[in-house]
């Protein structure tokens, strides 16, 4: 009934795409109950990035948890003078999926405790699956995200029968996905500059 999720750094494994580092991080998603998880690449602890991956987390899933924890990021959380708890923005994303929001205490990270130790351990397996791998190098962003999902798929085979049970508890998705970017009208300028 609960999942957590967070954005951990990758920076220190050293990946690269065509010889060139790649700066990125995963938004990280576990389901409490089995640890099964999934991860989006992402940039920035952006709502948009917060979006997607919770998004594609529970359409890999195939249902939606009761609660969705995450710590106090600002794309979800509001500051505590704020009379609302989480932002906008995050509170409409959970309304579409019909989830219950929580979020852990100010620095209280063991509150958020399986997702922390699941981002360590899932480092630690990407680095060692680089070192049987031979290269840290990668053609391009594509043959990167596979790597991972590959990676993701071994390391929730030893969790289907705990997953068997979570997903029996899952809620049915909606009919369709939100959009995870900000929309906004700009006017254009004659030389057509925005």
């Amino acid at each position: 009934e609960l999942c957590q999720s967070d954005f951990t750094h990758m920076d220190k494994l050293g990946v690269t795409i065509n010889g060139v580092p790649f700066a990125h991080m995963v938004y990280h998603f576990v389901l409490t109950y089995s640890n099964w998880e999934t991860g989006t690449v992402c940039f920035s602890e952006s709502f948009e990035s917060l979006s997607q991956g919770v998004q594609n987390a529970l359409w890999e899933l195939g249902g939606v948890p009761v609660n969705h924890r995450t710590d106090c990021l600002t794309t979800a959380v509001n500051k505590a003078d704020n009379p609302e708890e989480f932002t906008r923005r995050y509170q409409d994303l959970v309304d579409h999926y019909g989830i219950i929001p929580c979020k852990t205490n100010p620095s209280s990270p063991h509150e958020n405790g399986d997702v922390e130790q699941r981002n360590y351990r899932f480092k630690k397996a990407v680095d060692q699956t680089l070192l049987l791998r031979g290269s840290r190098n990668f053609d391009d962003r594509r043959a990167y995200e596979f790597f991972l999902h590959k990676l993701f798929a071994q390391l929730n085979a030893g969790r289907i029968k705990r997953f068997m049970e979570d997903q029996a508890v899952l809620r049915r998705l909606p009919k369709r996905r939100i959009d995870s970017c900000k929309k906004k009208d700009v006017k254009v300028g004659p030389s057509s500059t925005i």
